[in-house]
């Protein structure tokens, strides 16, 4: 293994992105190429290549972002890693040590190094080269220099953001290493210290950055607004924690500067009153949610909702080391098992990597008038396989087609044995799989689920024989449960599914893991939630609500826009939809924005719509239940977009929204409902895991601490690395 944080080898040319980033191969470099314009040029453009870090490779940043938190964790609800187990997260050669091992920065003889560090010294290098070389019309064009050191401070500070949400104090390195001179020290500079740093960095992009760039993907002023915020918003969040008696909520404080909400309030409404006016848009949000995700329209004519993308490419050999996006494997349950349904470009790599909780489906409290949570999944799958003898489908047995055959809607066919084979159950073109996440309360009929001419996962159903209560019944009846080893036809996000992958949309690529759609990374309506929650912490929470209210009437079906069907014939709460919206085709009436709409009694002790948001046991104050109530419609905004455990983490709450919202990664008791089919991993009420609080910083990894030197050189001993390693490990 190559040392840690050493020279680098500069891949501006190398690698290469989407659209701007269209640089020709160099075989050759030397260092003179980077003294010349065009060498600068390219070298800047290449440092875009740290905005994938998020969607690249699971043993990278993807495990890092979205795993284990109160909306998601980890698929295989059995390992080590979705229970937070000490051999996942707990040692310095864990799982999640080598995750950040890749992380800070790591090299192989085939690539360039990878990683925070890695980047943050090409950076540097970068820097050096604009202020002390200056070549052509760096030295001669004093706007257009200023712009491209502000791109560089942005991906610099974007780094730095990144691995301190990891560790919290890291070493702050703005000076260019061109050799390795044996010698790797580098102390730790306090959070508080980075945070000066980048925030000054930042004001600096927000002053110098162009409002609109011709280049897709190229930082703007607006991305670096709502940048500049979310860190003065952090700043804030922790500042009441410097006194803390919780070790892991004390590492967070950042600085306690008086202005840091007014300055959040000033860069979002100077963000927002710049873009609420676009064409095509609802106060500058995409005007139907699913649009900024579905690739027919988001890769063609991306909303400008969308401030800042990570640039991917449909020439795959564009798209470095890891071959793409490859965010598209990681969210797909296994939809092919026994449902007749082949693997699918349209469907995606069921993979089944992340999924997620329970709580994550709850917290959709409206799910047939908030139109955020049938647009979120991938609620129906439909059947593939031409051939039926060969088709994976399930067949019929004798109670299923009793049942069916005495209840079937008129215009379906009887189901008759042929001799004493029942046939198979799913046919081309016709429904096979379906979902619905329902309450214990709300549990359907076991026979009528189960006697279905498709695969109908049901979270929760009943007997109307026993009276029994199961949980998550595969179609043999068998307990798919909590922490079972089986892998589980999970409800997934398709924010990420790509019919592109490996380059086209030929069938033929549908194993292929190289993802080609751009990722977002900010767009505008967090900057309406950054704003909502600095007015909240003031005390102004009317003016949060307006800004929640923006998102919720963008939410809300439209009059006139047809709900899916399974929404209105399955989901519970269709019941309370007035006469004309169950009939086909679906379509809304009225405005759904009124069931949907905030006020400020959602977050009001006390109150029905604040029960009605279950907060959790350690929240009973107005002032936190607005906090939790921001976070709670994070999750519903942005399910799966990579925001989830670093937004809470630096809210100081991740800890505890994981231990109780998240069942299989909590040790609590007795906070879940009871199923009858309990046993062997079964849903008992109780937590499966071992969240601990100091997990909410990570480990430095050994691999990490046995290549740093003292400022001579020499090994750190046992004393020194203890020193240096994160409280709790």
């Amino acid at each position: 293994m190559k040392k840690y944080i050493a020279f680098v080898l500069l891949i501006a040319s190398i690698i290469s992105c989407k659209d701007f980033l269209d640089e020709k191969q160099v075989s050759t470099l030397t260092q003179d190429y980077y003294n010349s314009e065009a060498g600068l040029e390219s070298l800047i453009k290449g440092l875009y290549v740290y905005a994938r870090v998020k969607q690249e490779w699971d043993a990278n940043g993807a495990k890092l972002i979205d795993p284990e938190t109160d909306q998601y964790m980890h698929a295989a609800s059995n390992s080590a890693l979705a229970k937070c187990n000490t051999s996942a997260y707990g040692t310095d050669v864990s799982t999640i040590a080598s995750n950040l091992t890749n992380f800070i920065g790591s090299a192989n003889s085939s690539y360039a190094p990878m990683g925070a560090y890695p980047h943050i010294n090409n950076c540097n290098i970068a820097l050096d080269q604009l202020e002390r070389v200056k070549p052509g019309k760096f030295g001669t064009d004093a706007t257009f220099a200023a712009a491209r050191k502000a791109e560089i401070l942005f991906l610099r500070a974007w780094a730095y953001y990144l691995v301190s949400n990891q560790l919290g104090d890291v070493p702050l390195l703005v000076e260019p290493k061109r050799e390795d001179i044996g010698i790797y020290y580098y102390p730790k500079t306090s959070i508080e210290d980075v945070y000066k740093r980048i925030i000054s960095d930042m004001r600096f992009a927000y002053d110098n950055l162009p409002t609109t760039q011709t280049d897709k993907g190229r930082l703007t002023k607006y991305a670096a607004g709502h940048f500049l915020a979310k860190l003065y918003l952090n700043r804030a969040q922790a500042a009441a924690f410097e006194s803390s008696g919780e070790t892991h909520l004390k590492m967070l404080f950042k600085g306690n500067v008086s202005s840091d909400l007014d300055s959040v309030i000033y860069l979002t409404t100077q963000v927002i009153n710049a873009l609420q006016g676009a064409a095509l848009t609802f106060k500058g949000l995409a005007t139907d949610y699913w649009t900024l995700f579905d690739p027919k329209v988001s890769e063609s004519s991306p909303s400008p909702e969308v401030l800042w993308s990570a640039q991917f490419d449909i020439n795959t050999t564009l798209d470095g080391r890891f071959g793409g996006n490859r965010s598209c494997n990681y969210h797909t349950g296994d939809y092919t098992n026994q449902t007749g349904v082949a693997r699918a470009m349209a469907y995606g790599r069921p993979f089944g990597t992340y999924k997620p909780t329970d709580w994550a489906y709850d917290n959709f409290l409206d799910k047939v008038n908030d139109s955020r949570y049938y647009k979120t999944f991938a609620y129906e799958y439909i059947g593939n396989m031409s051939n039926i003898t060969t088709s994976t489908s399930y067949t019929w047995n004798d109670k299923a087609a009793a049942w069916w055959n005495a209840n079937k809607p008129a215009s379906e066919p009887t189901i008759v044995k042929t001799g004493t084979t029942w046939p198979k159950r799913i046919f081309l073109g016709k429904r096979a799989l379906i979902y619905i996440e329902n309450q214990k309360s709300e549990a359907l009929d076991s026979a009528m689920v189960h006697s279905q001419p498709f695969q109908f996962m049901v979270r929760w159903v009943r007997s109307s024989v026993t009276g029994k209560y199961y949980y998550r019944l595969f179609i043999d009846g068998s307990n798919m449960g909590l922490t079972t080893t089986r892998t589980a036809p999970y409800f997934s996000s398709r924010k990420y599914v790509d019919p592109t992958r490996g380059g086209s949309s030929d069938e033929a690529n549908y194993n292929s893991e190289s993802g080609t759609r751009d990722a977002i990374l900010m767009r505008l309506a967090e900057t309406y939630l950054i704003r909502a929650e600095a007015n909240g912490r003031k005390g102004l929470y009317n003016l949060a609500v307006d800004d929640i209210n923006v998102l919720r009437q963008r939410a809300a079906y439209k009059a006139g826009e047809a709900r899916p069907e399974i929404c209105v014939t399955y989901e519970p709460q269709a019941a309370t939809l007035p006469a004309a919206d169950r009939a086909s085709p679906f379509t809304a009436s009225g405005n759904p924005y009124t069931a949907i709409t905030v006020s400020e009694n959602m977050f009001t002790p006390g109150s029905p719509e604040a029960d009605a948001e279950k907060y959790i046991p350690t929240v009973t104050t107005k002032a936190d239940m607005f906090i939790h109530f921001i976070y709670n419609e994070k999750a519903r905004e942005f399910l799966s977009e990579g925001l989830a455990w670093e937004d809470q983490h630096n809210a100081g709450i991740l800890y505890d929204r994981i231990v109780y919202l998240n069942q299989v990664a909590s040790d609590k008791t007795g906070l879940w409902p009871v199923a009858d089919n309990s046993a062997s991993g079964g849903q008992d009420g109780n937590g499966k895991g071992t969240m601990q609080k100091f997990y909410t910083f990570r480990i430095w990894p050994k691999a990490y601490l046995d290549l740093l030197t003292d400022e001579s050189g020499m090994p750190l001993d046992a004393t020194a690395k203890a020193a240096y390693q994160n409280p709790g490990y």
